[in-house]
């Protein structure tokens, strides 16, 4: 034979060898269509989602995704299951861990044509499981939304907007790689990476036996003595907060500084360690960093290990449901962290401390564009707050209008005709028996509510960013006072951060411009993305994981299926 006609016989070979394959394929499809046709089909028995596969599969032509050459492709199905098993939002004990497990050790046995179709169809349900559990998690939504009902009906307005991911599942389902098509659906920003591992942080901690409650005690603090001081420092120390320090440098406070107090065993001595430990964890969860250990200190350290998994696992969640685009430069104001954080070029750069609406009057969560800044604003006052409190206020004092600088106007126009509020009798809009009939607004000033500036992003909330007269708030560690709006503590710095990507802002105009009263309307010809968040747990710059307090009660009313 010579080399051409050996070349030819393997061409040839190959030939064969592919259209026997291909053959395989369309005998596999036409079993699948023949057994999802039969009623009741016998290949779905006992394997969930039987109204997603059958709508799948015919959409596909019946095409396979597991089996290759007549059997499944173990090497596509182990990929899968290991992904599963190394995911760590996934419970051991839940349902897609433990049907994984017992995929995995069905595929090491030989199997009949139906058996192998059946393992197709529990390896594209597990599939299409794992898939949605990645990109949309596990919490309550409708639930939720039912809260949110009933507490309106209370006049609390609260407001939770979700952003779906753009990515389809059944356009993943057909993608040859699982861990590349895994990876790509992942939140890439909003600390989504950093919580999770702050979660294996947890899960370690538990798996070395977490930490036990502490007893009811009264305060402590340095210089505190006792055996439940020597409980908080083992419960510091499993929490990772309390690092051992030079113990000699500890000074006694006057008052405890007896003469048997070098007595007292080291250990159960509050001591200058114990201190930095307490205010470690303190900061860690929000609180005040006094080293005072009192009752919101103690209510913290007494949260399981099992409490903060659950907290971090709600939180990851949260994230899946934020917008997932990519933005050279964002702003992010995280509620229960009374925090902004400017973000260019995935570097947070600038941080500012906020003031945001109060139990009463939550901040909606949702995203949008900053799209023009005003100088000097007008305040036009809600007809909400008008009702609730100024009304009331003037029922109390007819001077109270005056002494707050507020104008009523014909209409919401800043130069429609001011108008004499005297001779209204204010007691017939406080019991609704007539409607108010002005507009009030308070013009710009120095008590003015919305300060000086005031940055819009135009929404249905009508909320926004603004100044404030009321700058002593910002020393507080708790900051929700205001009416849905943002408070922002220095709204100069991000005028000028806004004006470096904005060169139709002229800043030294701008400041010219504010050190008067004469309003003036600041376009941004490049938008920028504002996300108002909710999230009570994420990982700071020292590799720690912080808690926030569930300023609206979210993480109570929010439940999770676990998986």
């Amino acid at each position: 034979m010579t080399t051409i006609q050996k070349i030819l016989f393997f061409l040839l070979l190959a030939t064969l060898s592919s259209n026997a394959t291909i053959n395989n394929d369309i005998n596999t499809s036409k079993e699948l269509k023949l057994a999802f046709i039969k009623t009741p089909s016998k290949l779905l028995k006992n394997i969930p989602q039987k109204r997603f596969l059958k709508r799948f599969y015919r959409k596909h032509n019946y095409q396979t995704l597991w089996i290759k050459d007549n059997k499944i492709n173990k090497k596509r199905a182990d990929e899968l299951i290991r992904l599963i098993q190394n995911d760590p939002t996934l419970s051991k004990e839940g349902v897609l861990h433990t049907t994984a497990i017992q995929l995995k050790k069905t595929l090491e046995t030989n199997a009949s044509e139906e058996q192998i179709l059946r393992r197709e169809l529990k390896l594209t349900s597990l599939y299409n499981i794992f898939l949605s559990h990645t990109l949309y998690g596990e919490i309550r939504w409708k639930q939720f939304k039912y809260k949110l009902l009933a507490l309106k009906k209370r006049r609390i307005n609260g407001s939770w907007i979700k952003y779906k991911a753009p990515q389809k599942i059944n356009n993943l389902l057909l993608q040859s790689d699982i861990n590349q098509t895994i990876q790509s659906i992942i939140p890439k920003h909003f600390g989504y990476q950093s919580l999770i591992r702050g979660l294996k942080k947890l899960e370690k901690i538990k798996s070395n036996g977490g930490w036990d409650k502490l007893p009811p005690f009264k305060s402590l603090k340095l210089g505190s003595g006792g055996d439940i001081v020597k409980k908080l420092r083992t419960r510091l120390i499993k929490s990772g907060d309390y690092i051992v320090c030079d113990e000699n440098k500890t000074v006694l406070p006057k008052e405890n500084n007896e003469s048997d107090a070098p007595h007292i065993n080291k250990e159960a001595l509050f001591d200058e360690c114990l201190d930095k430990a307490v205010r470690k964890f303190q900061k860690r969860h929000g609180l005040a960093v006094d080293g005072v250990v009192g009752r919101g200190t103690q209510k913290a350290l007494n949260l399981s290990v099992d409490d903060k998994i659950r907290k971090v696992l709600l939180n990851i969640d949260r994230i899946k449901w934020l917008p997932r685009e990519d933005k050279k430069r964002y702003i992010v104001v995280n509620l229960p962290e009374f925090m902004l954080h400017y973000i260019e070029d995935n570097q947070t750069t600038q941080e500012l401390r906020v003031i945001v609406g109060d139990k009463r009057h939550p901040t909606p969560i949702f995203s949008d564009y900053i799209s023009y800044i005003v100088l000097n604003p007008y305040w036009k006052i809600p007809e909400g707050i008008v009702r609730r409190e100024v009304i009331p206020h003037m029922v109390r004092d007819r001077r109270y209008l005056r002494k707050q600088g507020i104008e009523a106007h014909r209409t919401w126009d800043e130069n429609s005709r001011i108008m004499n509020t005297s001779f209204l009798y204010w007691e017939d809009y406080l019991y609704g028996r007539a409607k108010f009939p002005y507009r009030l607004m308070q013009p710009p000033g120095p008590r003015n509510a919305l300060g000086k500036i005031k940055f819009k992003f135009p929404n249905r909330f009508s909320v926004y960013l603004h100044d404030t007269p009321t700058r002593h708030l910002f020393k507080k560690s708790f900051r929700a006072y205001s009416h849905g709006c943002v408070r922002l503590s220095q709204p100069e710095k991000l005028l000028e951060t806004i004006a470096e990507f904005n060169k139709k802002i002229n800043i030294r105009k701008a400041k010219k411009i504010l050190k008067g009263k004469r309003k003036k309307q600041l376009n941004m010809s490049d938008k920028l993305r504002i996300h108002l968040i909710y999230i009570t747990a994420g990982m700071n710059s020292n590799g720690e994981l912080e808690f926030r307090q569930d300023l609206y009660n979210y993480d109570k009313y929010q439940k999770r299926i676990v998986r």
